[in-house]
């Protein structure tokens, strides 16, 4: 009987390529999923969701990476926090079809710290964002810009969630 329970389950592993066979611990690692900073664009004039008419290119200061380029009709965003640095200082570039542009700065000073799921899986790194600072530009260089910003939730891992409110303002005297 134990003869027939063995050909039977190595049969078995061999017409499935040999996954049957293959030990797991139950625990679904995470490597396809992006530790990313939530971003959500509203209107200061409205205080409702606004969706950009205008692009937006967003840089890191220190590198030479575009985390976001020329993004479109959008509304949220997601972007990475750096682990080497206390602050991310993130440049935001606003353009329209007019020629104008202008850019402004948002400053996020965050804590990194190791994440483990189990021993089976590769260490992440999450955020605790602890304040965040911005610039403005004068609305004569472009009609958009940054008013206020908010953290909505302060720890940054694999939740894709809303993290930071961003609030433009389009119009002067508000």
């Amino acid at each position: 009987m134990r003869l027939k329970r063995n050909l039977f389950l190595w049969l078995l592993g061999t017409a499935m390529g040999g996954s049957a066979l293959i030990g797991c611990t139950g625990i679904d690692c995470p490597f396809d999923k992006k530790v990313d900073m939530g971003c959500t664009i509203y209107a200061t004039e409205t205080q409702s969701l606004l969706t950009l008419t205008d692009t937006l290119t967003v840089t890191a200061v220190g590198t030479d990476s575009v985390l976001l380029n020329k993004g479109i009709s959008l509304n949220e965003f997601q972007l990475p926090l750096r682990y080497q640095s206390g602050t991310d200082t993130l440049v935001f570039r606003f353009s329209n079809n007019l020629g104008q542009w202008a850019r402004d700065t948002i400053f996020v000073d965050q804590t990194a710290r190791p994440h483990f799921e189990s021993n089976d899986c590769p260490m992440a790194i999450y955020h605790q964002i602890d304040a965040v600072r911005w610039t403005s530009h004068a609305l004569a260089d472009m009609p958009l810009t940054i008013d206020n910003v908010t953290i909505q939730r302060t720890t940054v891992g694999y939740d894709n969630e809303e993290h930071l409110r961003i609030y433009l303002r389009a119009t002067a005297g508000q």
